[in-house]
């Protein structure tokens, strides 16, 4: 049986005033740091970064964003020594969620010791053109093997509607100096999400063999205040076991549900559930759902295990 992969680690670039116009590099930088540190890790002890964002600055499309933040965070930049696996994955809303999955997958190889996501939204470019689809923001998790069974991401579950792909679109049109980013959404467009969350939930607790009534919170993307308040009729969850930031934390697209993760760890650290539940949703279109267990209610991972981690590293290094 495979081991398990947990979140050790959990880094925000919450969106807010600014007085400088930071970018996505920038804001995925500042998570990745807070990340590691959340975790106690160096960043030479990464071996794969993802990237997941949306939005780049300056519109550049090579080379990988993650390059360039794997560049910022240091981790193994020189040629010789440890080296480090980053590319780009992109899946709109759902693309976190969709990093998690590749990445659970190549830790369980057995390989990798650890390996970090990003996503970040914006642009550095003060004279960029066109809509903002959504505020500044960057979020970073630090995944590992578990440190014992049943703790860690399960099942992840993904469908895509194509027949409804032009309700949502971000193009960059190079027809003006710069380029200019045009964000279209279908009024219908949160009808349609809803519509496809609660067979995307059903699929994805069937693979774990759990019912909604083991689920105890979910951590869907906060994508408006009118949507989440239909989410518990649409997915046959009782509201007050669905995490609701919209009035603080804006629709972030690539990094809303783990900011809303972040957020339930800064107002419950000592969370009661032990399994959780989270929602996402992109273009394309696309739901995405998977379930997570945490140790002793713990929001990320239990603090003496953390410290066993730490010293039994520390006891190898001398031997």
């Amino acid at each position: 049986m495979k081991r398990g992969v947990y979140i050790a680690g959990l880094g925000a670039s919450l969106p807010g005033f600014r007085l400088l116009r930071r970018g996505s590099v920038a804001r995925a930088v500042e998570a990745g740091r807070r990340c590691l540190a959340d975790a106690g890790r160096r960043p030479a002890e990464v071996g794969v970064l993802i990237h997941a964002g949306v939005t780049r600055d300056y519109h550049v499309c090579e080379p990988a964003n993650a390059a360039y933040i794997q560049h910022g965070l240091g981790i193994n930049v020189e040629f010789h020594g440890a080296r480090t696996l980053s590319f780009d994955l992109g899946n709109g809303g759902c693309g976190m969620l969709d990093a998690a999955h590749v990445l659970c997958a190549l830790l369980q190889e057995g390989t990798l010791r650890a390996g970090m996501i990003t996503a970040s939204e914006g642009n550095a470019d003060p004279r960029a053109k066109g809509d903002r689809p959504c505020p500044d923001s960057g979020a970073a998790i630090l995944l590992e093997l578990s440190p014992r069974p049943g703790i860690g991401f399960g099942s992840f579950a993904f469908h895509t509607r194509g027949e409804y792909a032009d309700m949502v679109k971000t193009v960059v049109s190079l027809a003006e100096a710069r380029g200019r980013l045009k964000a279209h959404r279908d009024p219908g467009l949160e009808e349609r999400w809803l519509e496809m969350a609660g067979s995307v939930i059903d699929e994805v607790l069937a693979r774990d063999g759990i019912t909604r009534g083991q689920i105890d919170r979910v951590i869907p993307a906060q994508i408006s205040a009118g949507f989440l308040a239909r989410l518990p009729g649409a997915v046959g969850i009782p509201a007050e076991r669905i995490a609701d930031f919209s009035g603080t934390l804006p629709y972030t697209l690539s990094t809303s549900v783990f900011l809303a993760l972040h957020r339930e760890r800064e107002l419950c650290p000592r969370f009661v559930g032990r399994t959780v539940l989270l929602l996402a949703f992109g273009s394309g279109l696309t739901a995405a759902a998977a379930t997570y267990r945490y140790a002793h209610g713990d929001m990320i991972a239990d603090k003496r295990e953390k410290e066993i981690a730490v010293n039994t590293r520390e006891k190898r290094k001398l031997l």
